[in-house]
């Protein structure tokens, strides 16, 4: 079921996850992914450091509009997630370099013959996140989440959990923060868990739909 707070204006995640439920910032959210790794994944690689203000007005630039605030003060966080897989089921973030390429990839080749969307609005979609070659794409003008893969196009992720990039990172950040074992509830009842124990990865921060020992 669909839940709002008092005033109506934000999701709640409860359902969603085991983790204390409720809305965080970007940086309170990317505090807590981060002492998750520190504390269980050592051999995770370093992620990224923040970006610049001027790396931010070029990107504004190229792309002919902002970024919503939340996904720019992401990337004032950390440039993309490198190797680390950041959202579920196993989403890395983009750098300011990815994106721009992600993106002219996106409009030479996928947006024109692209059904789901109305022509106007392929022009406000920038990819954010990469799982191989499904992407996350983010509306500059409202903030909302979406998503792109090659078979079934461009479709907005109606659940609350990908209302925004503050809600997905609210989402992980809450997760890791609660005691183990980490096991997000995704939409469509999907299970997946967050490891640092998987056989082949050990000490890495790794979201699998298999059983942990």
């Amino acid at each position: 079921m669909d839940v709002f707070d008092g005033e109506g204006k934000e999701w709640v995640l409860q359902p969603f996850s085991r983790g204390e439920a409720g809305h965080v910032t970007v940086e309170e959210s990317w505090e807590k992914i981060e002492r998750w790794i520190a504390q269980y994944a050592p051999e995770e690689p370093t992620l990224p450091g923040p970006c610049s203000h001027a790396d931010l007005e070029r990107l504004h630039e190229c792309l002919g509009a902002r970024l919503p605030e939340d996904v720019e003060r992401s990337l004032l966080r950390h440039d993309g997630s490198g190797l680390t897989e950041i959202l579920p089921p196993g989403y890395t973030l983009l750098g300011v370099e990815d994106i721009l390429q992600k993106r002219a990839t996106w409009l030479k080749y996928a947006a024109p013959d692209d059904a789901n969307l109305r022509e106007e609005d392929k022009l406000f979609l920038v990819p954010f996140a990469a799982l191989s070659v499904t992407q996350l794409l983010v509306d500059t003008r409202t903030g909302r989440l979406g998503w792109w893969d090659i078979e079934q196009c461009f479709l907005w992720n109606r659940d609350p959990l990908w209302n925004s990039l503050t809600s997905a990172l609210g989402f992980v950040g809450n997760l890791l923060a609660s005691p183990p074992p980490w096991i997000a509830i995704l939409p469509g009842d999907e299970e997946w868990e967050v490891t640092d124990r998987h056989r082949d990865f050990p000490g890495t921060l790794i979201w699998t739909e298999d059983p942990v020992d």
